[in-house]
């Protein structure tokens, strides 16, 4: 199946990606992926993150129609230095002189699982080979050039308006001021456990369990609103995605769990 290609200023480029453990049909449909969107867009070469699969995966069309694949690809030996003018389905409408070795020596795995090697000598298929690994180490040609010359490129690509709009998400989210009450009140309850160590009245220890019978539904309300929130962000920019989604259950478990857990001590402790 076609996927859509990842281009600048999309950042999932920037992942390092991950070894293929599991050698079946799931691989093979990702294998198939590559192909159908290589072939789509008639592109001599991919990497699977470049269609946002965070596989070392890499397939490279040959002279005679054939794909090669290489799973986790890994370059042992580099050979001799040469300049290499490159373009890369990323940075759509950049050409870039690039340094590469002109002969490399690589391990991989076949859709099997067999482990192969290969030397390389041609240097266009070996510039090839080493643009895409770059892309498995969360890298792209650009992370070979100066800064400065890096940043106008990146200017141009923006000016010239070669890439879409596409909103990034912000380094700060309004979501974290949900996280951060929560991590607060969370700290009140935990507070309230060490009461009976300072000899307060029983009055005041039992005004201390209220408290905590109060805070533990509030921490779920603000758990509820973060979730909600959360998703509102994963609509609204292009750049979230379902590995973030995860990332918040895990927020709203956590602290959840740890709501209940104080929970359960102040019953035992001030009940």
């Amino acid at each position: 199946m076609v996927q859509k290609l990842v281009i600048f200023p999309d950042e999932r480029v920037n992942i390092a990606c991950t070894d293929v453990r599991s050698f079946n049909q799931t691989l093979w449909d990702v294998i198939e992926d590559i192909k159908d969107t290589m072939i789509e867009h008639d592109l001599d070469a991919l990497a699977a993150i470049q269609i946002a699969y965070p596989y070392n995966i890499v397939l490279i069309r040959e002279e005679d129609g054939s794909y090669s694949e290489y799973i986790n690809p890994r370059i042992i030996g580099s050979y001799g230095k040469f300049d290499s003018v490159e373009k890369t389905a990323y940075y759509p409408g950049i050409t870039q002189s690039v340094p590469r070795a002109q002969r490399i020596k690589m391990v991989y795995e076949d859709r099997h699982g067999t482990p192969k090697s290969v030397d390389i000598d041609d240097e266009k298929y070996a510039a090839t080979l080493q643009r895409k690994v770059d892309y498995l180490f969360g890298g792209t040609f650009l992370d070979k050039v100066g800064k400065a010359h890096r940043e106008r490129v990146l200017e141009a690509l923006k000016n010239n308006g070669l890439v879409p709009e596409v909103e990034i998400c912000p380094a700060f989210s309004k979501k974290d001021y949900f996280v951060s009450f929560t991590d607060k009140l969370l700290f009140v309850m935990g507070l309230t456990l060490v009461a009976p160590l300072f000899n307060f009245s029983k009055e005041t220890l039992d005004t201390l369990y209220t408290l905590d019978k109060f805070l533990l539904p509030m921490i779920f309300v603000l758990m509820v609103g973060f979730f909600f929130y959360a998703q509102h962000e994963a609509k609204k920019y292009s750049q979230c995605s379902s590995c973030q989604i995860g990332n918040n259950i895990g927020v709203i478990l956590k602290r959840s769990l740890a709501g209940i857990a104080l929970a359960i001590g102040a019953y035992f402790i001030l009940g």
